[in-house]
């Protein structure tokens, strides 16, 4: 059985101004007219944009770290599997790899 601990949410790692990764992809698209946002959205594009950018999340953590709805969570120390690799990881610069507006161009309703 795995002992885990939050390492923060996504304020703390991923954008400062936005509680979820959904509102900060509404910002990133925000520059967007108003017809392509709602198709955006009534299409279902915006959910696979969502999926798809926590999915890069994920990929970009370490195994024992993963992003658990707007939380962070991984092991805690006393896990047995837990390395200093997992605690010294930047959660941060991870997030800054992953390219979002390459994820909304591969889902754009227009494209």
């Amino acid at each position: 059985m795995n002992v885990t601990t939050s390492y923060g949410t996504w304020c703390n790692h991923g954008d400062s101004t936005n509680v979820s990764v959904e509102a900060t992809i509404a910002d990133a698209i925000n520059g967007g007219d108003s017809e392509w946002r709602d198709r955006m959205e009534t299409s279902g594009a915006l959910e696979r944009v969502a999926s798809d950018y926590r999915d890069a999340i994920d990929n970009a953590l370490p195994d024992g770290i993963s992003i658990a709805g707007n939380e962070f969570i991984g092991l805690h120390r006393t896990d047995p599997d837990y390395t200093d690799e997992i605690g010294d990881f930047d959660i941060s610069e991870a997030i800054q790899g992953v390219d979002l507006f390459a994820i909304v161009q591969k889902h754009d309703v227009d494209n």
